[in-house]
C-alpha cells in the first residue's frame, strides 16, 4: 500500500513538473541582443571609433575651421582626405561623441577645401600638379603668360578672328598653344598643399616656375639692358619679359631701379605659329679685284655699292619667344642691290684672302633666328651662352665660304655631340669660322677654298629644332660676334 502511494506521488510530481515546463515554454519570451545602426570612422585605414551621426561630425569640422575659411576665403571646410565614415550595423554599444572623434583627428591629418587640381603632363611622361580655388585663375594665368610673348592686341585679334589684313609689315598668328597637356579637375584639396588663390601668383609660377622670386638687381649708372642681361646670363628679350613695365629695348633705366633677373622657365612652353611679313634691306657685298699693273699701295673704287630692298613673308614657329624654325614663303624684290667693287694693286704683291671684306655665309634674304649671347636653349630649356648666330629663312640652302682659306674640319656623317655635319675653315690672321647643322658637306679637310665658294647645304643635323645655319667665328681662339665682321 505504501509503495502504491509513493508511485502515485511521483506520478503527480512528474505531471506537475511537466505542466510547469509547458507553461514556461508557452509564456517565455527569450531576450535577444539589440542591433545598433552607427557609423564607423576610419582615418588612414585605421579604426577611430563609432558615432551616431556622420552629418554631425562633418558639421563640427566645418564649424571649427574658421581660420582655414578666412585664409582661403571659402564658405566650407571638409574632412581630411584620409577620413572615411561608413554606416555599420553592430551589437557594439560603445560609441564616441563627434567632439571626441574631432579631437582625435584634428592634429593628425589636415582638413580639405573644394578646389581644382591642375596637371601639366610633359612629353617625357613627367607630371606637375598645381592647386587652385577658381578655374578663372587658370584662364587668366595662361593668358598672362602668353601676353609675356605677344601684345594683348595681337592676342585678342587672334581669339576674336579679327586680325587685320597685312598690307606692308606685320604678323598674322595662325596658332597659339601650350606645348604640354594641361588638364583640370574639381577635387578636395588638402590644406597642407600650396593652394594658389590669385591669378598673378599663378602667372608668375607659370612663367618662372616659382612664386618666390628673390633674384633682383638695382640699376647702376653705367648699366644698359645689354650689360645687365649679359652679366646675369640672360638675353635682353628675357629681361623685357621678366620686367613688362620696361616697355621695350629703348627703355630708359633709372639709377636704383629694381629689375627682376630671375631666369624664365615656363611650366609649359608657349608656342606661337605665324606668318611674318617684313621689308628687308638687302645689304650689298664688297667685292675685291686685283690689278697687277698697279702697285700694292694703290686702289680705287670701280663701282659704288647700294643696298636693295625686298618684301618677304616667313612661316615662323616660336617657343617662349625663341624662333624654332622660320622658312621663306615668298619674296618680292623691290630694289636690287648693287655690289661695291674695289680694285687693289697687286704688282709684286701676293694676297692670301682679304680680311677687310667678308662674304655673307648664306643667300639673301635671311633671318637671324638666334643671336650671339645668352639665351634659353630651344631644346634643353636652360640658359646658356650661344657663341654664334643662327641664320634661317633663306631662298637657297647653299652655304658659302666667307673668305678664302683652308678647310681644317669637314664632318660628313654622325652628329658630333649636337653639331651635326659641319665645316671649319681657317682664313688666316687668326680668323676661323665653323658652319654647323649642315645637310651636306661639299669640301674635304685640307681643301683650299675661295671666298664665296659653296662649301655645303643648310640643314638640321645634330641638335637643331629646324633648318638653319649655326655660324660661329673665332679670332685668335676667342669667340666673337660674327656681325662684327660686317660693320
Amino acid at each position: 500500500m505504501n509503495k502504491e502511494r509513493i508511485s502515485i506521488s511521483q506520478i503527480i510530481f512528474i505531471l506537475f513538473a511537466i505542466l510547469i515546463i509547458v507553461y514556461f515554454s508557452l509564456t517565455f519570451n527569450p531576450v535577444t541582443p539589440k542591433v545598433n545602426n552607427y557609423y564607423q570612422v576610419y582615418l588612414g585605414g585605421e579604426k577611430i571609433g563609432l558615432i551616431e551621426s556622420d552629418k554631425k561630425l562633418y558639421d563640427l569640422i566645418d564649424a571649427e575651421q574658421k581660420e582655414i575659411k578666412e585664409k582661403y576665403n571659402v564658405d566650407k571646410v571638409y574632412s581630411p582626405t584620409g577620413l572615411e565614415v561608413h554606416p555599420v550595423s553592430t551589437y557594439n554599444n560603445n560609441i564616441l561623441t563627434v567632439q571626441e572623434i574631432y579631437d582625435e583627428i584634428k592634429d593628425i591629418d589636415p582638413f580639405t577645401i573644394l578646389g581644382y587640381e591642375v596637371t601639366i603632363k610633359y612629353d617625357n611622361g613627367e607630371k606637375k600638379k598645381l592647386y587652385i580655388l577658381d578655374k578663372t585663375v587658370l584662364d587668366t594665368a595662361v593668358k598672362n603668360t602668353i601676353l609675356a610673348f605677344i601684345s594683348e592686341e595681337e592676342y585678342n585679334n587672334y581669339l576674336n578672328g579679327t586680325q587685320p589684313e597685312i598690307i606692308d609689315e606685320g604678323r598674322e598668328i595662325t596658332d597659339i598653344y601650350l606645348e604640354s597637356q594641361v588638364t583640370i579637375k574639381k577635387t578636395y584639396i588638402s590644406t597642407q598643399e600650396h593652394i594658389i588663390t590669385q591669378a598673378d601668383e599663378l602667372s608668375m609660377y607659370f612663367l618662372f616656375g616659382s612664386t618666390d622670386l628673390e633674384e633682383t638687381y638695382k640699376v647702376k649708372g653705367e648699366d644698359t639692358l645689354e650689360t645687365i642681361a649679359y652679366n646675369h646670363q640672360m638675353g635682353v628679350e628675357d629681361i623685357l619679359i621678366a620686367n613688362p613695365d620696361l616697355g621695350g629695348v629703348n627703355a630708359l633705366l633709372a639709377i636704383g631701379q629694381e629689375l627682376n633677373v630671375a631666369p624664365i622657365e615656363p611650366l609649359s612652353n608657349i608656342v606661337i605659329e605665324s606668318f611674318d611679313t617684313e621689308f628687308q634691306t638687302i645689304t650689298y657685298d664688297t667685292k675685291v679685284e686685283f690689278d697687277n699693273t698697279l702697285n700694292g699701295d694703290q686702289s680705287y673704287v670701280k663701282q659704288q655699292g647700294s643696298n636693295g630692298m625686298s618684301k618677304v613673308i616667313y612661316a615662323t614657329k616660336e617657343m617662349n619667344g625663341v624662333i624654332l624654325s622660320s622658312s621663306l614663303v615668298s619674296e618680292e624684290v623691290i630694289t636690287e642691290k648693287v655690289d661695291k667693287i674695289i680694285v687693289y694693286g697687286s704688282k709684286n704683291v701676293v694676297y692670301y684672302g682679304n680680311t677687310t671684306y667678308w662674304a655673307w655665309p648664306t643667300s639673301k634674304p635671311f633671318r637671324i633666328s638666334s643671336g650671339y649671347g645668352y639665351r634659353t636653349h630651344p631644346i634643353k630649356g636652360k640658359y646658356h651662352f650661344h657663341p654664334a648666330i643662327d641664320i634661317a629663312g633663306t631662298k637657297s640652302k647653299n652655304i658659302y665660304a666667307i673668305q678664302s682659306g683652308t678647310v681644317t674640319a669637314a664632318v660628313k656623317s654622325g652628329y658630333n655631340s649636337g653639331a651635326g655635319k659641319y665645316v671649319k675653315i681657317d682664313f688666316g690672321n687668326g680668323y676661323v669660322a665653323t658652319y654647323m647643322h649642315l645637310a651636306q658637306v661639299n669640301v674635304n679637310k685640307g681643301d683650299k677654298v675661295e671666298k664665296g665658294q659653296i662649301i655645303g647645304i643648310m640643314g638640321r643635323t645634330g641638335s637643331a629644332t629646324g633648318v638653319h645655319l649655326h655660324f660661329q667665328v673665332q679670332k685668335n681662339g676667342q669667340n666673337i660676334n660674327p656681325f662684327s665682321l660686317y660693320k
